[in-house]
């Protein structure tokens, strides 16, 4: 246990050292929310790396302050419309003869 807690602290300290002597004083967070149905690995990578570019060219932002979250979201649990995404999708598979 005890060990855990140092190498969490001591993560936090590079972090923050390096964090308070960049110059840059905010810290920006993107939230990116997908529905589940099979981003790759190397999409994911891409989608986070891109995220934090974008942020670097338009706005001047760290990249070593930047957080990029991808969450994943069911589609039962992701709506438009009114309407939940698997009944759409299920909607226009039969629509479609499939």
């Amino acid at each position: 246990m005890p060990p855990r807690r140092v190498s969490r602290c001591a993560d936090r300290r590079v972090f923050y050292s390096s964090f308070f002597h960049s110059g840059d004083r905010t810290m920006p967070y993107v939230n990116i929310k997908i529905t589940r149905e099979g981003a790759t690995v190397e999409q994911k990578a891409r989608l986070i790396e891109g995220a934090t570019q974008l942020l670097v060219d338009v706005l001047g932002k760290n990249p070593k302050t930047t957080f990029v979250v991808i969450e994943e979201v069911d589609t039962d649990n992701w709506g438009i419309a009114g309407e939940p995404v698997t009944a759409i999708r299920a909607r226009a598979k039969a629509s479609a003869g499939g």
